[in-house]
This record gives structure tokens, C-alpha cells and sequence, in this order.
């Protein structure tokens, strides 16, 4: 009855149903395989040596950040959080499977959310990483902590910051727990320079620490 009154579409294309319909779900487009911090191909997402400044040993990206993803987050961020939630941690654990990056991590992992600023974490309501990353804790049988990381500074906006801008961004994040020789898994939903990942990873040092996230623009080289 509850589906008659108030039947669910699809965000992208409206099709009834799901809030992300199989069509649109095969449209997104499957990441490369790279090294995040130069893009360039590196086997299973693997920081290269040289480009590891931050100790991020592998960023794994779902898809590639394009019309649909754009869609996705923004109703993600502020409607449908909790349904979306779902479908996509479930998306992101097949695409973990198929890539076979599911085998580089630790069954004793920590998944440790990128957390946001609390003015918007109250007006939202929830953080849309945590949701995400305690889903994906669920299905995979990880520990998951979200009280790890704090952010300090409003600067959830850096989408809209020059690179130099995002470079000055210092201490964003403050440890709020102690942890030592742990496997880190640092959520996100979308990953641009790597800023705000490489500032999160910089705080847990000491830990073997890797990264997955949902979406990021196509390389320069594409």
C-alpha cells in the first residue's frame, strides 16, 4: 500500500521502481585501475613508491564522477541518503569482488568514514561517508569507527577551492582516538585532488592505511 501512495523512482531517469534502476546502475562507468596521487595506471590501485607522501598504500575508485554520479550525490547528500545508502555500498562490494581489490584487505581492517564538519552534519542530519562506510562494514564484517577522526575546520566546500586553496588547508582533522599499528580503511564519497584524503592519512600514521571511494573525475590523460 505504502509503495502505491508513494511509489519510488529512479533519480537519474525516473524509471519506477528503485531509487537507482539496473539501467543506470550498468551506465556507470568502472574506474582504471591508478596510482591517485600522478593517475597514472598502476596495477590494483597501488600508490606508486615515489608518489606516496601521505602513506596511503592503495585508493581503490568505483566509477568514474559523470552525469549520473553527479545526480546520485546530489540527491544522495540531501534526500535519499539512507536508501542510496544501501544500493551503493552493494554496488561498491560487487565492484571490490570483480576487481579482486577485496583480497588486499585486512579481515581486521578498521573503516574509518571521512568526517564532516558538524554545523553540517547537524543541519544534514547525517554524514553521507559514515552511511557508506558503515554499510559496506556490515556486509564485509570489518570493524567500523567514526569516532577516530574529527574535523575541525569548515572546509566541507573544497569542491569549490582552487588547488592552492585545498594545499593550505592544514590540520582539518584532529585524532580523536589513539590507534597504532591498525589496517585503516579511509571512506569517501568522492575523491578530487586527494587532498582531503592525504590530510585524514596524515593524522593516522602508524597505521597501514588504505582508501576507497565511490567517485572521481576521468585523468587528465583521458
Amino acid at each position: 500500500m505504502f509503495n502505491l501512495l508513494f511509489p519510488t523512482y529512479c533519480i537519474s531517469c525516473g524509471r519506477p521502481g528503485n531509487y537507482l534502476c539496473e539501467i543506470c546502475q550498468k551506465k556507470l562507468k568502472n574506474s582504471l585501475p591508478e596510482c591517485y596521487i600522478c593517475r597514472r595506471i598502476s596495477n590494483r590501485y597501488k600508490t606508486h613508491e615515489k608518489c606516496n607522501k601521505s602513506g596511503i598504500n592503495y585508493a581503490f575508485i568505483g566509477w568514474q564522477y559523470d552525469i549520473i554520479p553527479k545526480k546520485i550525490l546530489s540527491q544522495y547528500k540531501y534526500r535519499y541518503a539512507y536508501k542510496l545508502s544501501e544500493i551503493l555500498s552493494t554496488l561498491l562490494l560487487k565492484r571490490l569482488h570483480d576487481t579482486n581489490f577485496i583480497t588486499i584487505l585486512s579481515k581486521q581492517s578498521i573503516i574509518v568514514p571521512i568526517p564532516i564538519h558538524k554545523s553540517h552534519k547537524n543541519m544534514r542530519g547525517f554524514n553521507q561517508s559514515s552511511l557508506i562506510a558503515s554499510q559496506l562494514s556490515k556486509k564485509l564484517d570489518f570493524k567500523f569507527d567514526e569516532d577516530i577522526l574529527i574535523r575541525k575546520s569548515d572546509s566541507s566546500h573544497q569542491s569549490q577551492a582552487t588547488l592552492e586553496e585545498r594545499v593550505k588547508l592544514k590540520d582539518v582533522f584532529e585524532l580523536n582516538k589513539e590507534v597504532k599499528n591498525k589496517d585503516i580503511i579511509l571512506i569517501d564519497d568522492v575523491i578530487s585532488t586527494g587532498t582531503t584524503i592525504n590530510r585524514a592519512a596524515q593524522k593516522l600514521k602508524g597505521n597501514s592505511i588504505n582508501a576507497i571511494a565511490l567517485f572521481r573525475g576521468r585523468p587528465r590523460y583521458q
